[in-house]
């Protein structure tokens, strides 16, 4: 494995373990409670793990970008990677909300055509957004791919700039006090793709320490400033939870720039299961996690509950999607 598949592939065990700890706490959110110990803890996490998605991002960016490829041929080797794994969970998923969250035999054809064509067009679930925002990003990897290769590494920190420039301006909280410019082009899940492929051609030699206690201000600043805004509004506020914030885009660089600094030689065995089935582990563990997490919950108060849950939801949909890859074709359709 070389080093840049090696630090590439900490990061994504890192964002995979940090979605399931964000789902695994995302139900105490919405109890707001400004003193309580449940919420303030829930919001800790949030705010040092909102990272997750903005990383895989990046990951493809640096993986993505720097290859020279065929825009059909791109298509051909990529795509299909996305959409088998998109039909197979979004007809798990909508077979799981009928069996779960409805009476099914009380459904009219016309209720279950409705909820159906609601959930393709939608995400069968609310995590499934991902893959929606993702195949629009591939669709573009191939124009940007070649984009990049044409522009200096200056023209490139501008496109950054700009890009930071555009969550402010074309975030609608935000309008009020900025200008009406159009940055439509900056703006979005884009930037974070140039973002990681930047990151990764471009030699950063910040001091380990300079890094980690960055990423530990950010993170702080992240959770004052959302305990500020809930308690304005005594209900939970997640403004700066958004993934296409300054403080977000920020805390994800810091722990891309933190991992490729350290530079890891080699991957533990446990890291490599992980991130073998990532992908895998993302697109099934909300099932696995709504039958632990009540379980858990029994037995554990939520400071033992959000760790011990999220171990058990990453073993579990480790072993879902190697038992899915064992099936005839599965390894298509996993993730």
């Amino acid at each position: 494995m070389s080093e840049k598949s090696v630090f590439i592939s900490y990061l994504r065990v890192i964002a995979t373990v940090f979605v399931i700890l964000l789902h695994a706490s995302t139900g105490y959110l919405y109890n707001y409670e400004s003193m309580g110990f449940n919420w303030n803890y829930s919001n800790l996490i949030h705010s040092a793990t909102r990272c997750s998605v903005p990383i895989f991002i990046m990951i493809s960016g640096a993986l993505l970008l720097s290859k020279a490829e065929d825009t059909m041929l791109f298509y051909r080797n990529r795509l299909p990677k996305l959409l088998y794994p998109f039909v197979f969970w979004t007809i798990i998923y909508l077979l799981y909300y009928f069996y779960r969250y409805t009476n099914f035999q009380d459904l009219s054809a016309h209720q279950i055509r409705e909820i159906t064509v609601d959930k393709i067009l939608h995400g069968a679930n609310a995590h499934l957004w991902y893959l929606y925002m993702i195949i629009g990003l591939y669709l573009a990897i191939p124009f940007l791919a070649k984009l990049m290769r044409q522009l200096t590494v200056r023209e490139i920190e501008l496109f950054l700039a700009l890009w930071l420039i555009a969550m402010v301006i074309m975030n609608k909280r935000w309008t009020v006090y900025t200008p009406k410019f159009d940055l439509t082009f900056f703006s979005g899940y884009m930037g974070y793709l140039v973002w990681g492929y930047y990151l990764t051609v471009k030699q950063i030699n910040w001091r380990p320490m300079y890094i980690w206690a960055g990423y530990l201000v950010v993170v702080v600043f992240t959770f004052w400033a959302t305990h500020q805004l809930s308690a304005q509004k005594n209900k939970y506020d997640p403004l700066f939870f958004n993934y296409v914030t300054p403080n977000t885009a920020i805390i994800a660089s810091l722990v891309f720039i933190g991992i490729k600094t350290w530079n890891p030689i080699r991957i533990p065995k446990w890291m490599a299961i992980i991130d073998k089935y990532a992908f895998g582990v993302y697109l099934s563990h909300i099932i696995p996690l709504n039958y632990i997490h009540p379980i858990l919950a029994k037995h554990f108060s939520t400071t033992w509950l959000i760790p011990l849950a999220t171990l058990s939801t990453l073993l579990l949909s480790i072993a879902i999607t190697f038992f899915i890859r064992k099936v005839p074709y599965g390894k298509y359709v996993s993730g």
